[in-house]
């Protein structure tokens, strides 16, 4: 893919767009829309409350996380009980310790966190690296709020997976043309397919949701697809099927998400094709 339209910062990039998936955000018992934006709003409500200084923040701080610990999808991934929302009006995510946080007073507090503020200044996701600023700038376009952003984001190879199999079909890479072409945001394919991280008809029951544990230490591995019998062949699909979490009970239910891809990668490329 071509790389010329440069870096983009992901975390903070528009007023109702954010990310803090890295803070373990989704990683709670109950992380569907609803009550994930009720439990930050009451948390960010109670904050307000807190005068600024460390005895006070820590005390908040385990307060919140001996309420949220327990069930978490993924036990070893911390979950920051300074994740709140942030910004005139609310509307996206952020960190409730940043010098920039409201009745902050310009005082970094990061410090007082789980990993301290050097994470932040150091750490980046590994989509920073391991998407195109193509991918990126499709991403940006296709989403306005910060609960879908979050959740895809992340999830390298899977937009990875789909956005090539997009190049294989117009025989050719996306540029920082094909983007120009979209003024007003990606594609209805490319909205469609990141939608499928909330709907995926094909997740199991036992799966953790939505969330997504995307760091390299390999302390947790993606479930492979489970296939119907008498299936002997992974799908063409199968790491978009894998990273989508996927368990396939007839060979009927594979067909028609074999079908479902077929139809997004062909909308999505031939709004690029002459």
């Amino acid at each position: 893919m071509d790389a010329t339209a440069g870096s983009l910062y992901l975390c903070q990039v528009g007023e109702t767009v954010s990310c803090a998936a890295c803070c373990g955000l989704y990683n709670v018992a109950h992380s569907d829309y609803d009550r994930l934006f009720s439990l930050l709003a009451e948390r960010t409500r109670q904050f307000e409350e807190v005068p600024r200084e460390p005895t006070a923040i820590l005390d908040f701080g385990n307060r919140i996380e001996s309420r949220i610990k327990p069930n978490r999808p993924f036990d070893d991934f911390h979950h920051c009980p300074f994740i709140g929302l942030i910004g005139s009006g609310k509307q996206r995510v952020g960190c409730l310790l940043h010098p920039q946080g409201a009745g902050n007073r310009g005082i970094d507090f990061r410090g007082l966190s789980y990993y301290g503020a050097m994470a932040c200044r150091v750490y980046f996701c590994p989509s920073c690296r391991n998407l195109s600023p193509v991918i990126h700038r499709m991403v940006l376009d296709a989403v306005d709020d910060w609960y879908l952003y979050g959740l895809v984001i992340t999830e390298h190879r899977l937009l990875n997976a789909f956005f090539h199999a997009v190049e294989r079909r117009m025989g050719r890479p996306l540029t920082d043309k094909d983007i120009a072409r979209f003024p007003a945001g990606s594609p209805k394919g490319v909205r469609e397919f990141l939608s499928l991280k909330l709907t995926w008809p094909f997740r199991p029951p036992t799966a953790p949701g939505p969330c997504n544990y995307f760091f390299n230490d390999r302390r947790y591995t993606q479930t492979p697809v489970r296939y119907p019998e008498p299936c002997t062949e992974p799908s063409r699909y199968d790491l978009l099927f894998q990273e989508l979490v996927s368990c396939f009970d007839t060979p009927a239910s594979l067909a028609a998400a074999e079908a479902a891809m077929d139809r997004l990668v062909e909308a999505t490329a031939t709004c690029f094709l002459p």
